[in-house]
């Protein structure tokens, strides 16, 4: 069974823990001369309160925004949306996407140390192997509830701040023949279609508990059916679980605000991208439809928690 080694380090003001995973599995010894004490639910003994929970950790964090002391940052300014992986194995990936082409910005291991202070207070740090910034691979961390994580660089007093909320990312791609409805399966019920319309194809984001209801219909420039029917090179879409619900809902009585777009882009966006396509031959004054075309989508939601989106085969011809 696999097992954090923890070391203690003992340093000015307090005890840092830092913990890192072992290669191999081996077994925990028992202390010369003591017989070790049954565990039991819910003991919170002295051993087991030295190792902090770092589950929480671990999971797709989607940055929201940097905010420093030249200037604050975040993905719309930035042109750039940015995905840190935290694995339960103690490695780590940082991707930066524009549009749907994603890069890597760095990749490595990262350790965990936590350090009290006089006075009670604790300090919680992770430390990122082969960071891009040098300046950053050592950073104080800090929840903001369950679901949202602060960084700092630990070097300077004026490193920026990065939030990252918990999320859940997909990138994938397609070729789809003009007439043919497309599917693809996102998590939790979630699933991105298009549907055939006479010159191209509605995007549309789902969930299969009310298959009725596009959830990205509120994307600007106002309510619209997010057509690909033009040889457009990308498409931007938002949307939100709550369009239907408590966003535009059976009970409305107003037309769409920009505080519900505001909040349905905080939920969740997309994109996708043409990489090649066909125009169908049109009568003369007539609008050219799309014969085929081959595409690069990119999704990602607030909330979940899982590493990584519980990806389904791509269906064609599916029903609701």
């Amino acid at each position: 069974m696999r097992f954090l080694d923890v070391t203690r380090l003992l340093r000015a003001g307090g005890m840092a823990l830092l913990l890192t995973v072992p290669g191999r599995s081996c077994a925990a010894p028992e202390a010369q001369g003591h017989k070790a004490a049954p565990s039991r639910p819910g003991d919170l003994g002295a051993d087991r309160s030295l190792v902090p929970d770092l589950g929480r950790y671990f999971g797709t964090w989607l940055w929201i925004k940097s905010e420093g002391l030249v200037a604050d940052s975040d993905p719309e300014t930035k042109g750039a949306a940015r995905t840190l992986v935290l694995r339960p194995d103690m490695t780590y990936e940082f991707h930066e996407r524009r549009a749907t082409r994603d890069t890597v910005l760095c990749r490595g291991g990262y350790l965990f140390s936590e350090q009290s202070e006089p006075g009670g207070n604790v300090i919680q740090a992770l430390q990122f192997e082969g960071w891009y910034e040098s300046y950053e691979r050592r950073m104080l961390a800090d929840f903001e509830g369950p679901d949202t994580l602060h960084l700092a660089g630990y070097s300077c007093e004026n490193c920026p701040d990065h939030a990252f909320v918990r999320g859940r990312t997909a990138l994938f791609g397609a070729r789809v023949t003009r007439g043919e409805r497309f599917v693809h399966d996102l998590w939790d019920g979630l699933r991105l279609e298009l549907n055939p319309l006479p010159l191209g194809w509605e995007i549309a984001i789902r969930d299969t508990m009310r298959p009725g209801e596009n959830l990205a219909r509120l994307t600007p420039p106002g309510p619209n059916r997010g057509d690909v029917n033009a040889p457009r090179q990308r498409r931007e879409f938002i949307f939100s679980r709550e369009v239907g619900k408590t966003i535009q809902g059976p009970s409305a009585d107003h037309g769409v605000t920009e505080e519900e777009v505001e909040r349905v882009a905080r939920e969740g966006r997309g994109v996708l991208t043409v990489e090649e396509m066909n125009l169908a031959a049109h009568a003369p004054g007539g609008r050219a439809g799309i014969e085929w075309m081959r595409f690069t989508a990119a999704v990602e939601e607030v909330g979940g928690g899982a590493l990584r989106p519980a990806e389904g085969p791509a269906k064609r011809g599916a029903g609701p």
